[in-house]
């Protein structure tokens, strides 16, 4: 079987992607490794930014431990609830086997949340807190294990012929994901049949590292606990419209043509984008308002201590007017004493020729 990938237009060629390989016997899939990697690196990422806002590393590490098993719980129940005809009549082993594939992202996102809340109640700490710096981490993931699909050779779009257009040998992908109109644009290769489709491996991976670099920055002024979930929440649904949109193997709800992914993803868009953003404005009202009657309380003692500063400045006004008064020395009483013993005294002497005279010179006798 031909395992090539081709990307025609920006001269891009990959030979032997298999889907999986062999160790000691036993079969590793390219998917599971990218997906782990990506578990990894998505846990460092959490690490570090625990470590930048001082926070307890254990219970984050508790959250993700349960937020992984109940997420690939999620994950397989999304796809056997949806995809129950493939199942039907098949052994209990069939349901869980998951090495086979059939996990699905928003299955794996809700089972996650879930089992993440009911660890927060149990150690009573805010879930929104850490489902913030929680998410960050899981986009991270994504945007590596997303590439899986390349692997795998499914979750891809429609015809195309644009930049990134993707050729795959129609033989190394199932017929039911392939359409009349990819049939009648096959591209012979060598003698050999390829479609040619949207890379939606890409196109994720390029919307969740955007939306991670968004998330960052309003990560540094977000004015709620749970904003930065809620967000990755509508962005990631948002751009997963447009993914589901050109996806052709989607799971469809049961009797009808309707994309399940697409229908949560436009849901998560509208409800937790509108959300986020009244929570928002009001969380901003809310801190203005805050600092308002701060500011109100503390104005009666500013006003106070103002008033008692300006008594202070005339209180010194005053003391300075008085100045000179305050230096001169006490004028001498009336003694009995010559003029020349009261020049011997220390004073100013315009004081004492300001002194009036009681008498003479010398005493009066009669």
């Amino acid at each position: 079987m031909n395992l090539s990938i081709r990307f025609p237009n920006i001269s891009a060629y990959f030979e032997g992607m298999n889907k999986s390989f062999t160790v000691f016997g036993f079969e590793i899939t390219v998917y599971g490794i990218l997906v782990a990697v990506g578990m990894l690196l998505g846990l460092a990422v959490i690490m570090l930014q625990v470590r930048k806002h001082k926070e307890n590393p254990n219970l984050y590490l508790g959250m993700v431990l349960v937020s992984l098993i109940g997420g690939l719980i999620g994950a397989r129940l999304y796809y056997l609830a949806f995809s129950w005809e493939s199942f039907s009549g098949k052994p209990w082993t069939d349901l869980i086997n998951i090495r086979g594939g059939g996990l699905a992202i928003y299955g794996g996102i809700f089972g996650g949340a879930l089992a993440g809340f009911i660890y927060c109640k149990i150690r009573k700490v805010s879930f929104g807190q850490m489902a913030d710096t929680v998410s960050i981490g899981l986009l991270t993931g994504q945007i590596i294990g997303v590439w899986g699909n390349a692997f795998n050779r499914e979750a891809f779009g429609e015809y195309t012929d644009s930049l990134f257009a993707m050729q795959i040998p129609l033989e190394s992908v199932h017929s039911s994901a392939v359409t009349k109109q990819m049939r009648d644009n096959l591209v012979m290769v060598l003698d050999e049949p390829f479609i040619q489709v949207h890379p939606l491996f890409f196109y994720e991976s390029i919307w969740c590292l955007l939306l991670l670099i968004v998330l960052l920055i309003l990560g540094r002024r977000k004015s709620f606990q749970g904003e930065i979930f809620l967000c990755y929440l509508a962005g990631y649904g948002l751009g997963k419209c447009g993914i589901e949109w050109l996806r052709t193997d989607s799971l469809y709800i049961p009797g009808t043509k309707i994309s399940v992914s697409l229908l949560v993803s436009a849901v998560l868009f509208l409800v937790c984008g509108v959300t986020a953003l009244v929570r928002h404005i009001l969380s901003r009202k809310r801190n203005a308002l805050r600092s308002r009657r701060r500011e109100e309380a503390y104005a009666p003692d500013e006003k106070k201590d103002g008033s008692r500063l300006t008594d202070v400045q005339n209180f010194e006004s005053i003391q300075d007017e008085f100045k000179e008064i305050l230096d001169r020395p006490e004028a001498p009483e009336p003694s009995g004493k010559t003029e020349q013993e009261d020049q011997k005294q220390e004073g100013s002497s315009e004081a004492a020729s300001a002194q009036p005279e009681t008498g003479p010179d010398h005493d009066q006798t009669e």
